[in-house]
């Protein structure tokens, strides 16, 4: 098939390359615009664009199709067959929608109808689910509720972090958007529609949900510290700047305040409503990732301390 792909965060990079790789003409490739970023803001660019022009693909970057109506002519040109939509980051107006024989099909990393929206992932280690999975489904105006093309499980290790199991979960997703696409093309697929009545959602993430409050419980603050990592963090506060906690793990031995800081044989325990995090590296305000005992060893007073 003649195929536009649209993907941007670097965990799309395997669906873009296995689709290649099964044979089809990646016609073009679309991502989002190149964004300023870090102290310096330096212009960078997406992971998928960086790939793409390295595979000598053709990218484009409309800002948003709904505003800048003369994209969709152009991507009309292309008269590919099929749109394949992978964590791109825009909605797609109906025009766009209609625009394909075999319309747009998108890679959505939850069990739908369960989890539409933005944090999948995060909702899912939040909500201490065991299983969760991939869905493909043909892509409507609404938030992720087109029919269901196919759909596969996958386990949720315990410890897994989001952007550990949003990886995995691509890379599976990956291996069934091929699949897909040559069931479509065979005309075999019967699309299955949602159950909206059982549809959950999920939220975009923000800085502030990455504070921790240390007066709920241990696993509800690991399952917090896994979810939200690399995004927004987990953090909390030490002599007024911001702490992020990293890496932590649960300890049922060590009972102690929330939020107080112990110290004893060469680990950092944090407290909680009920048990205690031991917590192995951290990254102060303006400074690299450490481990939690230097970090203990360069400021003598973070031991009793009690984060805010």
């Amino acid at each position: 098939m003649k195929i536009v792909f649209m993907g941007t965060p670097y965990f799309a990079i395997p669906v873009l390359d296995k689709i290649s790789a099964d044979g089809h003409d990646i016609v073009a490739v679309y991502t989002q615009p190149d964004r300023t970023s870090g102290r310096g803001r330096k212009i960078t660019m997406s992971a998928v664009k960086e790939h793409a022009i390295s595979k000598n693909f053709q990218v484009l970057q409309p800002g948003n199709f709904r505003d800048d109506l003369s994209q969709i002519p152009i991507l009309d040109d292309f008269k590919a067959d099929i749109a394949v939509v992978a964590a791109y980051g825009t909605l797609l107006p109906s025009e766009i929608l209609d625009m394909f024989p075999y319309g747009c099909i998108n890679l959505h990393p939850s069990l739908l109808p369960k989890y539409r929206g933005a944090s999948p992932v995060s909702t899912a280690i939040l909500e201490a689910e065991k299983i969760t999975g991939i869905t493909i489904i043909q892509l409507d105006s609404g938030m992720d509720s087109g029919p269901i093309l196919a759909q596969k499980e996958a386990p949720i290790g315990e410890g897994a972090l989001c952007n550990e199991l949003t990886e995995k979960l691509f890379y599976i997703g990956a291996d069934l958007i091929v699949e897909t696409i040559s069931k479509l093309a065979k005309g075999v697929i019967i699309p299955r529609l949602q159950d909206n009545e059982n549809a959950t959602y999920t939220k975009k993430l923000v800085r502030k949900d990455g504070l921790v409050d240390w007066k709920d419980g241990a696993d509800v603050i690991w399952r917090k510290i896994r979810a939200h990592h690399p995004w927004p963090g987990s953090y909390t506060h030490f002599n007024g700047k911001k702490l992020k906690i990293i890496e932590a793990r649960i300890s049922e031995n060590c009972k102690l305040p929330p939020g107080c800081v112990s110290i004893h044989a060469d680990a950092v325990y944090i407290g909680t409503s009920d048990d205690s995090l031991i917590v192995s590296h951290l990254q102060s305000e303006g400074s690299k990732i450490t481990s939690a005992t230097d970090f203990a060893r360069g400021h003598r007073d973070f031991e009793n301390s009690i984060l805010s």
